[in-house]
């Protein structure tokens, strides 16, 4: 076993543990990356990297050329996280970056400021060692991950990515073990009018939110019968918002808004998840020829921070790579000649791996230091020696897909 990365990555803990830190003390909340975005583009041309650049949405590049001679491998990263909520809820200060107990503390740290650590340092390692590759490696960091679109990967790879990739790995949270995918996901917006009166003469209007009430009733019934797969785990659908129009106390509202999160399997084509929320109101229209609802998967307007605006279909297609996909196993095969004894596993949410995955074809994994279960939580935190080994892992995974030179290395 080639102990070296181990032995720099050590050496480099400090460094690695700092960036880190400084990650998490940025605030970065969805269309704010601006100041992350600098610190992260900072942090790599310190390290030298061969091209540290950001595209038009704000998303941030950094390459380390190979030789032209193998192939390209991309890490991805997103740069925004949640809101930290309630403060009261925190044992550590939020924004602090606090070192304790062998982990690093703070919003963002699992999802996913220290991956971010551990793929820039992870790249490094090869170039401080002087081991030479022979073809590129690509970092890129994304805005707008958290809102569920993939605008900024959708942006990332329209606007620069013109060449091609073998494999994506994500920095979402896995536990240094090596994810495959996950479900769909699109979240709904109904829309019921009804007819505005006072609310001491309901009689002369038609309620929107009391006419929305058997639709969502179907709904839940149709939740109780969803497919569900071995890997990926059961189709879902839940409510997770309802608001009503115009929302007065002495009014009977004629407009009902309703979200409804739904996460679906491969088998499940996206048009048939759209037509059952129709066919759901087709049935409650048949009861009730005063319901009026329409269907259509939720549009979300973004501003990034260098100022583009565009509305988004909050939509996020499954996919899952075969364990016995080449590019799979030789991630496999790095991590465990560096010692590392990895399992499968697929994410509970969605990822950006959806877009370069389903809508661009390429194999996309995820390995990273987080661990899912602190992920949006006030107990948001990262492992120190999951931090270091992610970045070995890194390193090894780069080895095995942009191959070495002289090969032999």
């Amino acid at each position: 076993m080639d102990d070296r990365l181990r032995v720099k990555a050590e050496e480099l803990q400090p460094q690695i543990v700092d960036f880190t830190q400084r990650l998490i003390q940025t605030r970065s909340i969805s269309g704010e990356e601006g100041a992350i975005a600098r610190l992260i583009q900072d942090e790599m041309r310190k390290l030298g990297y061969d091209e540290v650049l950001t595209d038009p949405a704000g998303n941030v590049i950094g390459i380390l050329r190979g030789r032209g001679q193998g192939e390209t491998i991309m890490f991805n990263c997103h740069m925004d996280h949640v809101s930290e909520g309630n403060l009261a809820d925190w044992e550590y200060e939020p924004y602090g970056g606090t070192v304790a107990g062998g982990w690093v503390h703070g919003r963002g740290a699992s999802d996913v400021k220290g991956a971010i650590a551990s793929q820039v340092y992870g790249v490094y390692l090869l170039k401080a060692l002087g081991i030479e590759l022979q073809g590129d490696v690509i970092l890129t960091f994304v805005i707008d991950e958290e809102p569920g679109d993939m605008w900024g990967m959708k942006h990332l790879c329209q606007d620069w990515l013109n060449r091609p990739v073998s494999l994506v790995v994500l920095g979402e949270a896995t536990s240094l073990d090596i994810y495959l995918g996950h479900r769909g996901r699109l979240e709904m917006e109904l829309i019921g009018r009804g007819k505005m009166s006072h609310s001491s003469a309901p009689w002369l209007g038609v309620n929107a939110v009391t006419k929305m009430a058997p639709v969502i009733t179907k709904l839940d019934e149709l939740s109780r019968s969803l497919p569900e797969d071995d890997v990926l785990g059961k189709s879902t659908l839940s409510v997770t918002h309802i608001s009503c129009q115009p929302g007065w106390g002495s009014t009977v509202p004629d407009i009902c808004r309703v979200w409804v999160d739904r996460r679906y399997l491969p088998s499940e084509s996206t048009e048939e998840v759209v037509n059952q929320f129709k066919q759901a109101v087709a049935e409650c229209q048949a009861a009730d020829p005063d319901i009026n609802v329409e269907c259509r998967i939720r549009q979300l307007a973004h501003t990034s921070y260098t100022g583009i605006s565009e509305t988004e279909q909050l939509l996020k297609q499954p996919y899952l790579v075969p364990q016995d996909n080449p590019y799979v196993q030789k991630v496999v095969k790095a991590l465990q000649d560096i010692g590392q004894n990895p399992s499968f596993g697929v994410w509970d949410f969605g990822t950006d791996g959806s877009y370069t995955a389903h809508v661009l074809g390429i194999p996309t994994i995820g390995y990273a230091p987080g661990e899912e279960e602190y992920a949006h939580r006030p107990t948001d935190r990262v492992r120190i020696d999951f931090l270091i080994k992610a970045a070995v892992g890194n390193a090894a995974i780069c080895r095995a897909v942009a191959g070495c030179y002289p090969k032999e290395v």
